[in-house]
């Protein structure tokens, strides 16, 4: 449950939301018990549905996938054929109409992105579901590995934050070259959890196993970190990253001249961000850093996606122009309250015209005027890339549909014409997670057993283990 940022591959957040049309054929279903379903056709959903004596519905949320967590939710709503549900703490909301046929909530995750899931009534326990392959996440489990975990808290930029996380450091007496991992758009957990994958415990295995040490987080709100996801932008997730780089320098054992910052997605936003004004951060790694404005960015992966899936061009345009409309509107306006009363009327049209289901419009409405979205659509990473001097390792996969390799590749080169310790490397048959795919559509994460491409995990690990070594050692 980025799990996404989803995890963090879900830059598309915003434009994805309203992807899915309402549906419909409603009947009558009491929706209190338990509810299982598959998200992304791999990720496990369980919702227990609760109803007290004065008709009151409450329910909460499982992903057995993802570990043994319950997150409650707030604002159930449950009549004869519609039930829905939000959970705040990590930017998640669920709507969905019953379905005589399918003897299900057929219906619309949102977090981030939106994603189809049909939740039917559970016919045995929680542990009867069986958790996806994850072969490279299983021979980690079973070890050996040359290094060693601690878990560790470090304050976070703002005042009450303490955000919590994963210390990997090699065996032997360092000190150790290291790196700080960053999370990509929404919700992330330490180990950038998304559709039953966990990316960065596979990456920090990788580097370990290079004597290379780790440090790799939960977003403020999420997990044991504490602190309000909602309310935070893009300045507040770079500032909570660059506190988990002053806490690594301060660590013993870590070679504070040695130390470097690997970002996905929003975190190849973030941590040039943060190596241009803090000259901690002795190299960077960018995996499917953007080269583009993210308000056009957002719009482009809407339209390749769209198309990789094989929705109608029609229905495409559709959508896309209400967007273009929904944007142009907001600019300008002067206050959050302004900005979603215009937002709530754009996006009513957008129910009306069957691009957006009725019960996740206030949701929408209020997500593309968060601060997060507001400061987002208007950013452009160019002349933060251009004022990069850092050695910066930028990884793009030729299937990757969020960051599109065409379109991002010749403004990222061009950017980066003055930076000499500058390597840029495209991946073939890669997505936006760096796994190997076949079309690169969201559709795929959760169904691919891979977890991240040996390809990838090589050439990061090659080029962190030749930027940490000591200076004058062969690396």
């Amino acid at each position: 449950m980025k799990t996404s940022r989803m995890n963090s591959f879900v830059a598309a957040r915003l434009l994805a939301l309203a992807a899915t049309l309402a549906a419909g054929g409603a009947s009558a279903e009491e929706a209190a018990g338990d509810w299982n379903g598959l998200l992304g056709g791999q990720l496990h959903i369980v919702v227990h549905v609760t109803k007290d004596a004065d008709g009151h519905y409450g329910a909460s949320l499982e992903s057995p996938d993802q570990g043994r967590f319950v997150l409650p939710a707030d604002e159930v709503v449950a009549d004869a054929g519609h039930f829905g549900f939000r959970i705040p703490k990590i930017g998640g909301s669920y709507a969905g109409t019953w379905s005589a046929e399918k003897q299900a909530w057929v219906g619309t995750w949102s977090q981030g992105a939106s994603l189809p899931l049909a939740l039917s009534r559970m016919t045995g326990p929680t542990s009867t579901l069986a958790p996806a392959k994850r072969p490279q996440e299983d021979a980690i489990a079973a070890g050996p590995r040359p290094y060693r975990q601690e878990e560790v808290r470090f304050a976070g930029s703002a005042a009450g934050v303490t955000l919590a996380g994963t210390l990997s450091i090699p065996e032997g007496a360092g000190p150790f070259p290291a790196v700080v991992l960053i999370g990509g758009s929404g919700p992330g957990t330490r180990d950038e959890e998304s559709f039953g994958h966990k990316p960065f415990l596979v990456l920090a295995d990788a580097l370990g196993r290079r004597g290379i040490a780790v440090l790799r987080y939960d977003k403020r709100g999420i997990g044991a970190s504490t602190g309000d996801f909602a309310t935070a932008n893009l300045t507040d997730f770079a500032a909570d990253a660059e506190s988990a780089l002053a806490f690594l320098k301060s660590r013993p054992g870590i070679a504070p001249d040695r130390i470097g910052l690997v970002g996905h997605s929003e975190g190849g936003v973030l941590a040039p961000m943060i190596a241009v004004r803090n000259p901690s951060a002795r190299f960077v790694v960018l995996m499917a850093g953007p080269g583009m404005r993210l308000g056009s960015l957002l719009r482009l992966q809407t339209v390749k996606i769209a198309q990789a899936s094989g929705v109608p061009d029609a229905d495409i345009a559709r959508k896309i122009a209400f967007f273009d409309k929904l944007y142009a509107d907001l600019q300008g306006t002067r206050s959050d309250e302004q900005a979603l009363a215009i937002a709530r009327t754009d996006v009513a049209q957008a129910v009306a015209d069957r691009l957006v289901p009725a019960a996740n419009a206030d949701a929408f409405a209020r997500q593309v005027v968060s601060p997060w979205a507001r400061q987002l659509y208007g950013y452009d990473p160019v002349p933060t890339l251009r004022a990069l001097q850092a050695p910066a390792l930028f990884l793009i996969g030729s299937l990757d549909l969020y960051v599109p390799p065409a379109e991002n590749l010749g403004p990222i080169r061009t950017a980066l014409q003055g930076n000499a310790k500058a390597t840029i490397v495209e991946l073939p048959n890669l997505n936006h997670m760096f796994q190997t795919a076949k079309s690169g559509t969201p559709a795929e994460f959760g169904e691919i057993e891979e977890t991240l491409a040996p390809a990838a995990l090589k050439t990061i690990a090659d080029w962190v283990a030749a930027q940490g070594a000591r200076p004058g050692s062969a690396g």
